[in-house]
């Protein structure tokens, strides 16, 4: 079932939006789209730029992510250890240097989600970084196979750092990401026993689609990326386990190594919707749109090569992007669902991974751990009654004090450095909330709904938080606080 985009044709559909059509609620829209939220200091600044500015700023140059400490000393720390493993004889010796390894790896993951959560909630990386969750989405890899966390971080930022060119490239340098040939087996691929896993997702999930190739393309593709290993983190090509031999693609028959592979696919038809739809699913609608609105944006994105700078300027230009229908329509992820809570309650991202990473986990993500090669459905999917609870758990838990007795040594060490560093507000506190109290409850939930939801609320919703608060005069403050969180737990602000 399709969406009907209104009275726009597929031709007028791309066209970038007016300048006069410009308004706060549009900007609004396009930052909680790109990113996770409406910052007012972000939707201003919008404002004042303009729409076609304001993509530009987002996505026109790439803010790199440094490898974090843990990561980078479990990086250079575990070749040694597994160096003392190999040579040892004595087997208690092996489970202790395993364990310590273990130990490592974990610590080095946590910090890993942490530090990325903290880089991707900040205003000015949302964009980019929601946009590389779109592309790991698409590239699927995962912890519970690929385990090295070194090879997660690297091929998380190869996204970042070719994710905005031409995507046939970046579909030849994921083929040498030690993360997908792990993930997807291509480390066991030789030409004695020619491994189809890669091959079968290359068309189906990244290229084409399904029911665009054939099962002889398969078999016959996956002898070209026969050969490719990694070692240490660097790609390497095996000559003497490639098959060199003449393979027949797409009724092409030539002598075909995997990158000539991705050239003939980038000559299929399919090659040039599949991506645009996938990327209209994750930041336009669930439901897709016409096949004339696909292939007139699929003809535009083909004639610039299938630069993905260019569909992603193309699309949150757009009049369509725009149009009523398509807002409040996807259900927020899990990370965005607690990235845009701590930007919307002007928090910092709490340094305690085991209890950030145990609320995502309730939610239903687990960070760089989707459960198959097809990633994360999201829509409804992300919703039961056990994730709605998690996300009112996370959402309470944004209001209440964080009590520093219960925290373990290492939490307590990077809560201090938090707060040496400036960061420091991890809750809301009362003193944050006491503004309000001079505020009529009208103006309150008028307020939250506007500042907090996608789309205007009708008038009993507004009336129930308004009696709510005329309700809690001897309580003023705690009535705005049990307020805020009723809106952030509310069906409204699932929704994006």
């Amino acid at each position: 079932m399709s969406v009907n985009p209104n009275d726009l044709t597929p031709r007028q559909a791309w066209m970038p939006l007016s300048q006069s059509a410009w308004t706060e609620e549009n900007a609004r829209h396009l930052l909680r789209r790109i990113g996770f939220s409406a910052m007012p200091n972000e939707v201003e600044n919008a404002m004042k730029r303009g729409l076609p500015m304001t993509v530009e700023h987002y996505f026109g140059k790439t803010h790199p992510f440094e490898i974090p400490y843990r990561l980078q000393r479990l990086v250079a720390e575990a070749p040694k250890i597994q160096q003392k493993i190999r040579k040892s004889k004595d087997e208690e010796e092996k489970r202790e240097l395993r364990r310590e390894q273990r130990m490592m790896s974990d610590s080095a993951y946590q910090d890993f989600a942490i530090k990325w959560l903290q880089f991707a909630r900040e205003p000015e990386n949302s964009p980019q970084e929601k946009y590389i969750m779109f592309l790991q989405d698409v590239f699927v890899v995962a912890r519970s196979k690929v385990r090295a966390t070194g090879y997660l971080f690297q091929h998380q930022n190869l996204m970042r750092r070719e994710g905005f060119g031409r995507y046939s490239e970046l579909v030849k340098s994921v083929s040498r990401s030690p993360a997908m040939i792990q993930y997807l087996d291509l480390n066991r691929s030789s030409k004695k026993a020619p491994n189809e896993n890669f091959a079968r997702e290359l068309f189906e999930l990244f290229t084409l689609g399904e029911g665009n190739y054939t099962e002889k393309d398969i078999k016959e593709a996956a002898r070209a990326f026969t050969g490719y290993r990694f070692r240490g983190g660097d790609y390497r090509f095996d000559k003497n386990a490639y098959d060199s031999g003449t393979k027949t693609v797409f009724g092409q028959t030539g002598l075909w190594n995997g990158d000539e592979i991705i050239d003939i696919v980038y000559q299929q038809p399919a090659a040039g919707t599949f991506v645009p739809k996938e990327f209209l699913r994750f930041y336009l609608s669930e439901q897709p749109l016409p096949e004339p609105y696909i292939e007139r944006l699929a003809d535009l994105w083909r004639n610039k090569g299938y630069d993905m700078r260019f569909l992603i300027e193309t699309v949150f230009n757009s009049r369509i992007f725009y149009q009523p229908q398509y807002r409040g329509n996807l259900i927020k992820s899990p990370i965005h669902y607690y990235v845009g809570l701590c930007q919307d309650l002007n928090l910092d991202i709490a340094p305690f991974p085991s209890k950030v990473l145990s609320g995502l986990r309730g939610m239903g993500q687990i960070f760089q751990d989707p459960p198959n090669v097809r990633g994360w459905v999201g829509g409804k999917h992300w919703i039961n009654t056990t994730t709605i609870a998690a996300r009112r758990q996370v959402a309470q838990a944004l209001f209440t004090k964080i009590n520093e007795e219960n925290l373990n040594a290492d939490e307590y060490v990077d809560l201090q450095a938090a707060r040496a560093n400036g960061r420091d507000a991890f809750v809301v506190t009362e003193d944050r909330l006491s503004g309000l109290t001079e505020e009529s409850p009208e103006f309150i939930a008028e307020h939250f709904s506007r500042y907090f939801l996608p789309n205007p609320t009708g008038k009993r919703f507004q009336r129930t938080l308004t009696d709510y608060l005329k309700k809690s005069k001897k309580n003023y403050l705690s009535g705005i606080k049990d307020v805020a969180i009723a809106v952030l737990q509310s069906p409204q602000y699932q929704l994006s």
